[in-house]
């Protein structure tokens, strides 16, 4: 005979284990091809509209040792519109070199194939959705 508490928590786990599931995570795989050195570091972030290009925010970062021409890097994600950056600090200073009227010194790129003209790409131009399925992008260093 069951009892009414234990009726009650029974719905109460149900509805938790629903709530859970619609807003479960997906695999964001990032792979990062062109890369010329197995120097410094390939830093990947992941940004919102909120942080897109901060330097100290950003939805989830991974630093990884370059070891060929191509790395991968994946990311759990909640439902929501993300836009990627990579920087191949190849001299591991933790930044982006410059040249000469602020260009780039070291290889970059962004979601989408975006190829910024003049100044940083707009995040409506490298966002992407992320929804329940897992999401798989490719992005080729430029400089």
């Amino acid at each position: 005979m069951l009892n009414a508490s234990a009726v009650l928590k029974g719905i109460v786990a149900s509805g938790i284990a629903l709530f859970s599931a619609s807003v479960a995570a997906a695999t964001l795989t990032v792979t990062v091809a062109n890369i010329a050195a197995e120097a410094g570091q390939v830093r990947i972030a992941v940004y919102d509209k909120e942080t897109w290009l901060s330097t100290e925010r950003w939805v989830a970062r991974q630093l990884v040792s370059p070891t060929g021409a191509t790395i991968a890097a994946s990311f759990e994600l909640p439902p929501g519109t993300y836009a990627v950056a990579v920087l191949h600090d190849v001299n591991g200073n933790g930044r982006m070199d410059y040249r000469w009227m602020r260009l780039p010194k070291e290889p970059y790129g962004f979601s989408n194939g975006v190829v910024p003209r003049f100044g940083p790409p707009r995040f409506e131009d490298c966002s992407f959705a992320v929804a329940d399925e897992d999401v798989r992008i490719t992005i080729e260093l430029g400089d």
